[in-house]
């Protein structure tokens, strides 16, 4: 039998389009919340071009709306969107050229193909697969800055733990527990894989349940996911964190810091700090203890 066919859907920008900028950042977070499992940069073409790939799963209808819908959203002018049939890519395998060792204070998080280094102090073992999170992100790196610095604590608790590195670093420095929620299947596979291949599946607990369901309080919560749903979420995650305790927010763009900033201050929470990289930032922010 056949394997079955992806989707791919080719966008051609817009003659002013900057396709690895600040609105391509955008674009891609928000197409991986919609399923995409990899993108292909044509800067070289005038216009310049994107191929997004979808799996066999998703309605070719269904890919064209919400590719549309993305590009609107990061603002990425566009000419038109054209989804064909292509033969499956493994992108996985295709991205592991870009991958390296990756140091974060005490912690080096190493792809399951390569060895980490002889000096390593604490190594945390990460296969990406198709979930958004392998440190390679300015986002993701800022949040495993900040985890290094607070860590031990008792309890985390990670929203939208994609591949669960950010779970897994906080319980390879130190935490007891962590748990780590998503609303993407595949992620919480990924995330489960991670946490065997380190050896810390009794001590994280997957699950995907909103926020708003989870009704115990953390020392320390992280969440890097986009702006929009920060703020739409920020009374119920809010809520999680403990007295005394530190939330963590990235996934944001520098433009959208003061809304989100807003959203937390306006739930109690105290003395934000907003750090930079790129386009992006991570803000901090503590409950009263």
């Amino acid at each position: 039998m056949s394997e079955a066919l992806w989707h791919a859907a080719k966008v051609i920008l817009g003659e002013d389009a900057d396709p690895e900028g600040e609105q391509a950042d955008l674009l891609s977070a928000l197409l991986y919340e919609v399923g995409m499992e990899g993108i292909e940069i044509r800067d070289q073409a005038h216009p310049p071009e994107l191929v997004v790939s979808f799996p066999p799963h998703l309605a070719p209808a269904d890919i064209t709306v919400s590719v549309i819908e993305a590009l609107e959203e990061a603002g990425m002018p566009y000419q038109s969107v054209m989804v064909e049939a292509v033969a499956p890519v493994d992108w996985a395998n295709h991205w592991r050229q870009h991958f390296t060792p990756l140091c974060f204070g005490r912690l080096w998080v190493v792809p399951t193909w390569l060895e980490p280094p002889p000096h390593a102090e604490e190594v945390l073992v990460i296969d990406p697969s198709s979930a958004f999170g392998t440190g390679l992100h300015a986002t993701t790196a800022l949040c495993m800055e900040r985890i290094d610095a607070l860590s031990p604590v008792k309890r985390v608790l990670d929203v939208g733990t994609g591949t669960g590195i950010l779970a897994l670093a906080a319980l390879k420095l130190g935490a007891t527990s962590a748990v780590g929620t998503d609303n993407d299947p595949e992620a919480l596979r990924v995330a489960d894989e991670n946490a065997e291949q380190n050896d810390l599946q009794d001590r994280l607990t997957l699950t995907g349940a909103d926020v708003s369901e989870i009704a115990e309080t953390f020392p320390l919560v992280v969440a890097n996911i986009l702006s929009g749903p920060l703020v739409d979420m920020a009374p119920a995650l809010a809520r999680t964190v403990a007295r005394g305790g530190r939330l963590v927010l990235s996934g944001i763009l520098g433009t959208q810091a003061d809304d989100v900033v807003a959203a937390y201050v306006a739930e109690g929470l105290l003395e934000p700090v907003v750090t930079p990289r790129d386009e992006w930032v991570r803000i901090d922010l503590r409950r009263e203890g």
